[in-house]
Parts: structure tokens; C-alpha cells; sequence
């Protein structure tokens, strides 16, 4: 009997990712794709100690498409491609095609799997099918097991993409029989004349807002100088915000291409904690100013150093009653300070470069914004957001699992997040998986064409900052996952 039979609940699936539509944010990230180069697939790569059972894992997929129906949902578009989509039950939802199974070749190592990710990561979603496909990697030493998952980031952000995992991933090898088990979500048919009227219904019912916004910003004229002030302060936040007043990209990481290339690191986390409390700084101020400690060491390397280069970070919107799923992010632009050499001095600049960044006026503008950017077509879209978004490193935090987790009898030993390249030469992205940090670096392969040499200043950046958390200096430091 089922914990739901038990109490005379329903089993119900989770609350995660369940809003019927697409928000702007989301929408102008799946228009994205107008555009090859800025194609939103986002990647996680989860390193199993041994090969799990697999229909015990195909059974987990289906168990997981019912408790999380995203998974079994495609996107509906008007035939402009305008406005936001909808999410529909995919009435053809094909586990089959979704759910893979393939042999490392090579000699099986480390560099061997990121470049079949690679490969698997460049190859474009199927925009008629849910925008998802996990690929299970046999082939590694010792029995190991890689499981490789990508999917679109309409889908969710970073911190989404957690929580959803941290509820489909198991606490225990054995298997439980007591799950709930939801029954599978009804397809769904959505015209385009069905979607356009929600489209507009949706403008309509958003014309008291505008009028109510309106009619504060009259009001707001009975202290002119306090309105000349705030709009002001927020007219100069919005070049600030938009990417369009940054610090010049380096000569060094100029050019751009369609070539994605991986590289996975991992460092202790309680070594990041412990810089983080000798420097009175967050764990993000140190992972930035190891990141960026990185990219000087490297500059100076190929003979080209830089004083500054613009960098993006997110800046999480998301409320406590915001739905799981979906992505609540803003933007945070700032301008790496890649010749300073002292780590200290770094981590503090970088401290009150996204303390600023965080308070920026116009931070949240593309979400402001976005009902009206989701009705632009999306290669009016990306010809903007090309213009604002060339910064040489995009890097993210986000908190991980800190248990351990299993699928299908295999324990997840590492989790390494790869985020997409919006315009950047590098993304960096970070997630802590039960005391270890796991970092997952995307760079383009025109941009970083000394891969081996870029990953070894990497960690000579990391080693120098996180040598600051301890009375001797000494540090395990970032090691490359090879």
C-alpha cells in the first residue's frame, strides 16, 4: 500500500514546472534558437558508480514523466512566432526516443566522455518533442557509469533544475515501492486559434496593471524632483543592465563559433567555505575571483593580458511562492578585474562589483519587459540580445544535493553542470554535490584555443585564492576531472 492509499490521498504529481504557459523570460530563451549560436541547451553530466538496471532506470523515466508532466510536454508556438507558447501533453510523449543508451569509444577516459557530451550537447532538440534527452554512457573504468542529460532552458533555470532533480533522484539503492505513483497526464491538442486567444486574453487582462502603473507615475509627477530622480537613476541603470555600456571584450577570447568545448573540474567545498569566511566574502565572490584569477594567469600566458573584460552573472528573482520550474533570473553585468594580481584585493572587488550589480534600479528590466519583447519575432529578438550579450565569461552558483543520491541502484557520484553559450567565450557553471563543488566549464572553441593550457591557469587561480583559507597556504585546490 502506498503512502497516498494509506492516508486516502491521491497520489498527485510534483509541484514543479507546472504552469501551463511559457513566461517572457522563458520565451525569449526558446526563441533563441533563431539564432545557432545562442541555442539554450543546458547539460548535466552525472557520474554513477556502477551500471544501473535498466529497466528498473526506463521504469524511473516513466515513473518521472508522470510525477514531473514537463517531461512529457512539447511547446506549442503561434504560427508567427509571437507571444508566448503554451505547454502541451505531447499526445506521441515516445520514452523510446528520449531515453538512450550508447558505448564510450577511445580508450574510455575522462577527455573521451566530455567529448561525446560535446557531440551529444551541439546536436540540436527535436522542437516538435518535449525539449529533453538523457543518454546513459557505458564504457567508463572501473565499472562507472556516465548519465548525460540535456534539455532546453525554457524548461527551468539552474536552482529549478535542482529541486526537480533532488525530488526524481532517490535517497536509497534499493528500490521503493511505496513512490506515488500519479497516473500519466492526458495529451493535450492546443490550436493556434486556441493559443492566440489566450494570447490576447492575456493582453486584455493586463491593461488594469498598465493603467494602474500609469496613473502611480502621474501621481509620482506631485514630487517632480523625487520622479526626475528615480527615472534618472534608473535611465542610466538600463544601458548598465542591458550589456550595452561594458568594459571592451579581450582580443584575446574575440572570436566565436558553433564549437562547444568541456572541461570538468571539482574542489572540496569546505576549502571554498573557508576562503569565503576568511575574506568576508560569499562563496560566489570567491568562485568568481578564482574564475577570473584564472583567466589573467592565462592572458598573461598567451602574451596578451587585459586589465578588465565584461562578465555576466544570474541574479535569482525567484520568490518562496514561485513555482519550481521556469526561470527566475535577472542579469548582473560586471567588469572582471583580470589585472588585479593580489587574490584578496580581487575577491573584494568582485564583492562590491555584484553588491552594485544585485542593486541596479533596471536590474530585473528583461522581466519587466518581457511581455512586450515575447511578442517581437525571435530574429528581431536575437539581433538585441546579440548586441548584449558578447561578455567573455558568464559563470553561475548553484546549490546542489547535499545527500546522497541514486537511480535506478547506481549512486550519483558527481553532478557536472554545462551550461549553453549565449555569445560568450566561456560559461562557467558550479554545483556542490555533498561537500564537493563540481564545475563544469563550456568554452568556445574559437575563443579558448588552448584548452589544456586554460584549464592548468585555471586552477593556478582557484590554488591562489583558496590558499587564503588556510593558516598555511597550503590547499588541495581545483582539480581537473581527466
Amino acid at each position: 500500500m502506498s503512502e497516498a492509499e494509506a492516508t486516502g490521498e491521491e497520489d498527485r504529481p510534483l509541484e514543479w514546472a507546472s504552469e501551463p504557459h511559457m513566461s517572457s523570460v522563458d520565451t525569449i530563451m526558446w526563441r533563441g534558437d533563431t539564432d545557432r549560436r545562442m541555442r539554450g541547451t543546458i547539460c548535466m553530466l552525472e557520474i554513477w558508480d556502477c551500471d544501473p538496471d535498466w529497466d528498473r532506470l526506463v521504469a524511473a523515466h516513466e515513473w518521472g514523466s508522470r510525477m514531473a508532466p514537463r517531461f512529457r510536454q512539447r511547446v506549442v508556438d503561434s504560427p508567427f512566432g509571437t507571444g508566448t507558447p503554451s505547454w502541451a501533453v505531447d499526445p506521441d510523449f515516445d520514452l523510446h526516443y528520449h531515453l538512450r543508451r550508447i558505448r564510450l569509444g577511445g580508450d574510455g577516459s575522462m577527455r573521451e566522455l566530455l567529448v561525446t557530451c560535446e557531440q551529444l550537447a551541439m546536436t540540436a532538440l527535436d522542437a516538435a518533442r518535449p525539449p529533453w534527452e538523457g543518454t546513459v554512457i557505458e564504457g567508463l573504468p572501473d565499472g562507472k557509469v556516465a548519465y548525460f542529460l540535456k534539455a532546453h532552458h525554457a524548461l527551468t533555470d539552474g536552482l529549478g533544475a535542482i529541486i526537480g532533480l533532488a525530488q526524481l533522484h532517490s535517497p536509497t539503492r534499493e528500490h521503493n515501492p511505496g513512490k506515488p505513483q500519479p497516473p500519466s497526464p492526458d495529451p493535450v491538442n492546443i490550436s493556434s486559434l486556441d493559443l492566440m486567444r489566450r494570447q490576447l486574453g492575456e493582453e486584455v487582462r493586463r491593461i488594469p496593471h498598465r493603467v494602474d502603473t500609469t496613473i502611480k507615475g502621474v501621481r509620482a509627477l506631485a514630487h517632480p524632483r523625487r520622479a526626475l530622480s528615480t527615472a534618472l537613476r534608473y535611465g542610466r541603470s538600463v544601458p548598465r543592465v542591458a550589456g550595452l555600456v561594458s568594459p571592451p571584450g579581450s582580443p584575446l577570447l574575440a572570436h566565436r563559433s558553433l564549437s562547444w568545448r568541456f572541461s570538468a573540474f571539482e574542489v572540496s567545498f569546505a576549502e571554498v567555505k573557508a576562503t569565503a569566511a576568511a575574506t568576508k566574502a560569499s562563496v560566489n565572490d570567491v568562485y568568481l575571483a578564482g574564475l577570473i584569477g584564472g583567466f589573467r594567469i592565462y592572458h598573461e600566458r598567451m602574451g596578451s593580458p587585459v586589465d578588465t573584460m565584461p562578465v555576466a552573472i544570474p541574479i535569482s528573482v525567484r520568490r518562496p511562492e514561485d513555482p519550481a520550474g521556469g526561470n527566475r533570473i535577472a542579469v548582473g553585468r560586471l567588469a572582471g578585474p583580470v589585472g588585479i594580481a593580489d587574490p584578496f584585493e580581487r575577491v573584494l572587488t568582485i564583492r562590491e562589483q555584484v553588491r552594485v550589480a544585485r542593486h541596479e534600479p533596471a536590474v530585473d528590466i528583461f522581466n519587466t519587459l518581457g511581455s512586450v519583447m515575447a511578442w517581437l519575432p525571435g530574429s528581431m529578438l536575437m539581433q538585441f540580445s546579440g548586441t548584449a550579450s558578447q561578455n567573455d565569461l558568464q559563470a553561475s552558483n548553484v546549490p546542489g544535493i547535499p545527500w546522497d543520491t541514486y537511480v535506478a541502484g547506481a549512486k550519483v557520484e558527481r553532478m557536472f553542470p554545462f551550461g549553453p553559450l549565449p555569445g560568450c567565450a566561456v560559461m562557467a557553471t558550479m554545483i556542490t554535490h555533498n561537500g564537493t563543488a563540481c564545475l563544469g566549464i563550456n568554452s568556445d572553441g574559437a575563443a579558448v584555443t588552448d584548452l589544456d593550457l586554460f584549464a592548468e591557469c585555471l586552477i593556478e587561480g582557484f590554488g591562489e585564492v583558496l590558499a587564503m583559507g588556510t593558516d598555511d597556504g597550503e590547499t588541495t585546490g581545483l582539480q581537473r576531472v581527466e
